[in-house]
């Protein structure tokens, strides 16, 4: 039930942006994976190139991953850090360009349930909101960020990962080293 709401949201959303469908139309049939830590969504685009919410356990076409700090700093700053694209490159591309560039018309889906005028106001209302609460937004993901790392130690920091990535390293080698001395000495021994 969940995956039929949240595919006929992502429809509708194309629906409204239907320039859209037909930059995904030349995928039908293909599967993309959306990985964002754990919360993996698997899409399917169809013969009219909608997006829908697929079950499927192939290997996907297509596949995009990123952690949850990554997706954050996408979503409050554009920046693109920290994303891992694999297989089908234009699709992964066309389909990335759909997602970002996708736009709720609100309005006109507010005015649907309280009139065309209501729709109007409420939507200057919540764009005025939006704008001046764009800093608060950004510092708040900026803080539970910060709290995951440093308190909660959810996330890692990126300083953290590479210095255990190069004692990793550095213990390989190590360990590269002494099995060679090891063989090295068992040759001695056996002659």
């Amino acid at each position: 039930m969940i995956a039929k709401i949240k595919s006929k949201l992502i429809n509708h959303l194309l629906g409204q942006n239907d320039w859209m469908q037909t930059k995904l139309k030349p995928y039908s049939g293909k599967l993309i994976s959306l990985e964002i830590d754990s919360l993996i969504i698997k899409l399917v685009v169809n013969d009219q190139g909608q997006l829908i919410l697929s079950e499927a356990n192939g290997s996907p076409d297509a596949s995009i991953q990123m952690s949850l700090t990554s997706f954050i700093q996408l979503v409050t700053q554009k920046k693109k850090m920290g994303i891992t694209v694999k297989g089908n490159l234009d699709f992964a591309h066309d389909f990335s360009i759909v997602i970002q560039s996708l736009q709720w018309d609100i309005e006109e889906d507010l005015s649907r349930f309280i009139g065309d005028i209501p729709a109007t106001e409420l939507t200057k209302i919540g764009k005025v909101f939006l704008k001046h609460s764009k800093n608060n937004i950004r510092n708040l993901a900026e803080n539970f960020i910060e709290f995951w790392q440093e308190e909660n130690k959810i996330l890692s920091k990126t300083n953290d990962l590479n210095d255990f990535y190069r004692q990793v390293d550095k213990l390989t080698e190590d360990v590269d080293r002494v099995e060679a001395k090891i063989n090295s000495l068992m040759g001695e021994v056996s002659k």
